[in-house]
């Protein structure tokens, strides 16, 4: 049978939405934040913000086949995540209704380009197509080909267009699920049918004054979404900035609805009592926060015990004792959705 010839196509092409880069429109790269914000942000968050964790691109299409051709910018070299998770993409599927996954890119990992067949079909038909990007590297170049007789269509709408806007730790950003479309925020965005912005930063969720500034930039929010305890653990870095960020981003955005989520246990915590107390005094205070503002008539602005997101032994959804597995990232799922059911009305 005779390899049939591809037609390679960018992003821009006009079937394809992109989310997760809140900037591409006016800066045409895969980026998280803006690369000329007006604050200038830390050393921890700067390069980071290369990384496309939470990025989508979504499309319906008929095809017999599709690969995708990337050149990304880093070496795949966590010891504790796969090189899929890192670097690769993931492709869900389906006829209609929620996607399902359906495979993932393979490479070298030692190369900075790859080609990666992600589907192939003897017979197709229309599908909804969800094309999940790499969680800890960043992409500079992103090609998608199809065969010729391939039929491209815009994805089917979101149930809001407003994105989720999540900003939070290396366990927000994705670390450690096996491949992308594992990462929590993914999963809540297949499950909710709601685009989500991801602004997890691997020891870079700080709570900086600078970061409030720039994400504050980002508009249309239906829901802000704030888990930094993980980066932030001592009690007086969260006494100083926690209020701080939350007045800067209420500036542009008074009446978003806006979770303080407290960090999920660690499995430390078992044996080294000194670890929980601390997590119990830091979650006191964020929930006393969120009262005090909620009294001073903020009442879009909720406090989420994140204990609660992942009941049971959390230590056996983790990798190392913190990050999560993708066992422990669809817990955390699971338990925010609810919430986010009830404050986006679906």
């Amino acid at each position: 049978m005779q390899k049939p010839e591809l037609v390679w196509y960018s992003v821009d092409h006009n079937p394809f939405v992109l989310e997760g880069f809140p900037f591409y429109k006016e800066e045409h790269v895969f980026r998280r934040l803006s690369m000329n914000p007006p604050y200038t942000l830390s050393d921890y968050v700067e390069p980071l913000a290369w990384h496309t964790s939470g990025g989508q691109l979504r499309f319906r299409g008929c095809f017999h086949k599709m690969v995708i051709r990337v050149r990304h910018n880093n070496d795949a070299k966590w010891d504790h995540m796969t090189c899929i998770a890192q670097s690769g993409f993931d492709l869900y599927l389906s006829p209609a209704g929620m996607p399902r996954y359906y495979g993932s890119t393979r490479f070298d990992p030692t190369l900075d380009r790859y080609e990666a067949v992600l589907a192939e079909f003897e017979e197709p038909h229309m599908l909804e197509c969800v094309l999940n990007f790499p969680l800890y590297q960043g992409i500079s170049e992103l090609l998608i080909g199809f065969d010729a007789d391939a039929v491209l269509e815009p994805p089917s709408p979101r149930l809001i267009d407003q994105p989720v806007i999540v900003y939070g730790t290396s366990i927000t950003q994705g670390g450690c699920a096996s491949r992308p479309g594992m990462s929590y925020t993914n999963i809540l965005s297949r499950r909710l049918n709601v685009p989500f912005i991801n602004l997890g930063f691997s020891n870079g969720g700080r709570c900086e004054p600078e970061a409030a500034y720039e994400i504050r930039r980002i508009k249309d929010c239906s829901l802000f979404i704030m888990d930094t305890e993980a980066n932030t653990t001592e009690l007086e870095a969260q006494q100083a900035r926690y209020p701080e960020f939350i007045r800067i981003y209420r500036e542009m955005h008074p009446d978003t609805p806006f979770l303080v989520v407290s960090r999920v246990p660690v499995a430390k915590e078992l044996r080294q009592p000194k670890i929980h107390e601390k997590r119990m005094a830091t979650k006191k205070f964020q929930r006393e926060l969120v009262e005090k503002l909620r009294a001073q008539g903020d009442q879009n602005i909720w406090f989420v015990d994140g204990e609660d997101l992942a009941p049971g032994s959390f230590e056996e959804y983790t990798v190392d004792g913190l990050h999560a597995t993708d066992l422990g990232f669809y817990k955390i799922a699971q338990g925010f959705e609810p919430i986010i059911r009830s404050l986006l009305k679906l």
